[in-house]
This record gives structure tokens, C-alpha cells and sequence, in this order.
């Protein structure tokens, strides 16, 4: 009887893969792709389930693919997806306008906001956040980098050097050109990646990057193993620094900072040295200061430091993490043992205290504590132009939000839904393709 059942079992089996081997040879003889029909069915499933967030926000709605982020600009919701770009009404979540874009970012501020969107051979257009129609053009632009104040578009011929243009972002107009020399082309798209600082904190990273900051007066571009540091504001290039193989060389506060790692002891040696941008020579030097840029063994520097333009953060010798100033060197604010910088903008540094039970905002323009919080220590935390957020994952998906300058609560909401971007009134957030927009209280 034992040897018949295993017989039928076996049986059983053969029939079953069978009848798997009969349905991937339909997929593959018909090209037919169920993923995504039940992917969207799971999406309807689990958005009828339950609200994205409670209390509920202003409207929700579903977008055509996955987006990565979604910047409010003015009355409208700039949401970017894998080859589209698409605006929504803020308050009712209306489709205003959609485009096919290979990359897209958002640039300016108040009524000055544009959207800027390229495509690979075309150039890029800069649209209304409204109405979608275009505002000005660039078209033989491969990349951008657009901020607050300014839009600087790249366009390089083949094999050749590389311009870099700034323009105004509510019309376009020129306001200087410069010639980099080296071929620039592994910047296109928007927002590559320059040498200056990172964002610290990688919570909410795709929400928080996309929002358009001022531009910094000047900035390093990675060209060719060296760095082009160019300044913003008269449009000229002052110089060319070129790593070495224990140095990191980057831009920041007006600086041009050398971060050095050597190994020593079965440990990293830092120093810090910041160079006048203009001759070159140096400024300040500090012994000791680690900005977390190094790795392994050999003391590779393969990372930019963690923090904003005008704020670095660093570890002592003391084991004690600090906000630098790049421009002159002297820390900004010092911790004591335990405390852990977590998050920074130029304004406003984000510290764990307490044993990661306590959120310090540190004012980085006017000194001293600002105000202070008690979280989770399993908190995620980020700090934004309008708001400071805290996501405590343990409390079934509590989500908060504070004014940055004071500490009150703007937002105190229970979702487990994905951030996507955050505006001056409230939050756009989104699960799966399901997207909505949660005011402020």
C-alpha cells in the first residue's frame, strides 16, 4: 500500500509539472505576460483593503507606473516615472498633463517652478507645472542639474569638450556660458552625481533629493579623474584638482576640500585640508576629523562626505561626531559619547540622543538646540525644507512630521505608505502605483 501511494504521489507530480511545462510554453509560443495583469490585481486587492493612510488623505488615485518620487510645485504634483512624467492637481489629484520623458526633474521656486523633462536626442523642454506647456528650450542639452535659482544644462559635441550653460528657470534666458574641458558625457540625465557632499541620510532619499535646493556658489564636476571646480555665480572655472590615490577631493561651502585617508597600524590616518577655490592655496587643516569617506584595508576613498553645502559632518579622534563648517573649519556643534548625527540640511542638523531615543535638531545657522523630540529608537528619520520627518515602523506604520524651526507637530498620520514628496502644506504619498496627497494638520 506504502509503495502504491508513493506511486500516485510520484504520479501526481509528473502531471503538475506537466501542466506547468504546457502554460510556459504558451507564454513563450504567445507572448503573453500575466506578471503585470496580476500584479495590478494584487494592487487593486490591497488598495481596497485599506486606505493609504489614516487620517486620510485629500484623494487618491492610481499612476501608470511606478513612481520614484513626486515634487509639489505649486498647485500641482510633478510625479516621475520610468519614462513618463506626469502632473496631478494638488487638491483633487486630477491628471493635468502627461509626458514620455527619459528624465525629468523639477526646477525653481514659488511661481518660478518648471518642470524640466529630456529625451535622449531631442534635448530637453522646461514645461508649466500646470498646464504642461513649454516654457523655453534646450536642444542639444544631454543632461541638467536643476536647483531652486538656476538650471545648468550640459551639451557636449562628439569627442569633444563640453558647455555648460545656466539659465533662469521661469524663461530660460542665458545667464552665462562656460567651456569644460574633458569629455563630459557620463553626466547625462539630471542631477548626475558632482563631487560636493551626499545626502546623509538615505530615508525617504528619493523624495527628499528630488526637491530643488539653491545652488551652491560653487561645484565640482568629475571629469576625466579630475575635478573642474566652476563657479556659479560669475560662470568661470577656477581651477583643476586631481585626487590621489589616498585623497578624496571634493567641493563645498566655497572650498575645495582634500580629505586624506592613510593606513597606518591596521588603521586610517585622516587630515582634513580646505583650499581657496581661486589659487588653490590652503585655508584651514585639521588632524583626525574622519568624514566617513573611506573603506576597507587600504583606507579607499570611494565616498563624498555626508552632509549639505555649507555643513559637513565628521567623527573626532574622540569618537564624538561634529557639524564642520567647510568655509572655516570650526565645528558647528559637537556631541557627546553615543549621540549620532543622523540627518542634515544647510539650516537644520537631525541627532539621536538617549540611546537613539531622543531627536535633537540642531539650529547649524544659529548655534545651539533648537528643540528636542522623543522617538523610537528604530525611527526613520530625514529633514526637508518644510518639514522634519519621523517614521517609527514599530508602531504599525506612525508617521510624523515637524515645522523644522520650532519643532511642531504638522502631521501625525498611521500609514505604511511610501513617501514621495513633501511640500510646504503637506505630503504626497504613494503604495505600489496608488498614489494620494496628505495635507498637514
Amino acid at each position: 500500500m506504502a509503495r502504491r501511494g508513493a506511486v500516485r504521489n510520484f504520479e501526481t507530480a509528473l502531471g503538475a509539472i506537466g501542466v506547468l511545462a504546457l502554460i510556459i510554453t504558451g507564454i513563450l509560443v504567445t507572448g503573453w505576460n500575466p506578471v503585470p495583469k496580476v500584479t495590478d490585481w494584487w494592487e487593486k486587492v490591497s488598495a481596497n483593503a485599506g486606505k493609504l493612510s489614516a487620517p486620510e488623505t485629500s484623494w487618491t488615485d492610481r499612476v501608470g507606473g511606478q513612481p520614484s518620487a513626486a515634487v509639489v510645485a505649486g498647485d500641482a504634483a510633478i510625479v516621475t516615472m520610468r519614462g513618463t512624467i506626469e502632473a496631478r492637481g494638488l487638491s483633487t489629484g486630477t491628471v493635468l498633463w502627461t509626458k514620455e520623458a527619459d528624465w525629468a526633474g523639477v526646477a525653481g521656486d514659488d511661481a518660478n517652478v518648471v518642470a524640466i523633462v529630456g529625451r535622449r536626442g531631442q534635448g530637453l523642454q522646461a514645461l508649466d507645472p500646470s498646464s504642461g506647456n513649454p516654457k523655453w528650450k534646450d536642444g542639444d542639452a544631454i543632461g541638467a542639474w536643476t536647483y531652486r535659482d538656476v538650471v545648468l544644462t550640459l551639451a557636449c559635441a562628439a569627442m569633444a569638450d563640453c558647455t555648460l550653460t545656466a539659465r533662469a528657470p521661469k524663461d530660460g534666458a542665458q545667464l552665462w556660458k562656460l567651456a569644460l574641458p574633458g569629455i563630459g558625457r557620463v553626466h547625462n540625465g539630471v542631477n548626475s552625481d558632482l563631487l560636493g557632499t551626499r545626502l546623509f541620510s538615505d530615508t525617504f532619499e528619493d523624495a527628499v533629493s528630488a526637491i530643488p535646493r539653491s545652488v551652491p556658489a560653487m561645484l565640482g564636476f568629475p571629469i576625466d579623474q579630475r575635478v573642474q571646480v566652476v563657479d556659479t555665480v560669475n560662470g568661470k572655472r577656477l581651477r583643476q584638482e586631481e585626487p590621489s590615490a589616498t585623497s578624496r577631493v571634493v567641493v563645498a561651502g566655497g572650498r575645495v576640500l582634500v580629505s586624506t585617508a592613510t593606513p597606518k597600524d591596521g588603521n586610517c590616518r585622516y587630515s582634513l585640508e580646505a583650499r581657496d577655490a581661486s589659487t588653490g592655496k590652503s585655508v584651514w587643516k585639521k588632524d583626525g576629523y574622519n568624514l566617513r569617506t573611506s573603506s576597507g584595508v587600504g583606507c579607499e576613498q570611494r565616498k563624498d562626505p555626508s552632509g549639505a553645502d555649507t555643513v559637513i559632518v565628521a567623527t573626532r579622534g574622540d569618537n564624538r561626531e561634529v557639524f564642520l563648517s567647510p568655509r572655516d573649519g570650526k565645528e558647528l556643534w559637537a556631541g557627546n559619547d553615543g549621540d549620532e548625527i543622523v540627518a542634515a540640511d544647510s539650516q537644520y542638523g537631525l541627532v539621536r540622543t538617549n540611546g537613539g531615543k531622543t531627536l535633537v535638531v540642531v539650529n547649524l545657522t544659529k548655534g545651539g538646540k533648537a528643540w528636542e523630540h522623543g522617538i523610537s529608537a528604530k525611527s526613520d528619520i530625514a529633514v526637508t525644507r518644510w518639514a522634519v520627518l519621523v517614521r517609527d515602523s514599530s508602531e504599525g506604520g506612525k508617521l510624523l512630521a515637524y515645522a523644522p524651526d520650532s519643532g511642531r507637530r504638522l502631521l501625525d498620520a498611521k500609514t505604511s505608505s511610501d513617501v514621495l514628496g513633501v511640500g510646504e502644506k503637506g505630503l504626497m504619498i504613494g503604495r505600489g502605483r496608488t498614489i494620494g496627497y496628505l495635507p498637514f494638520s
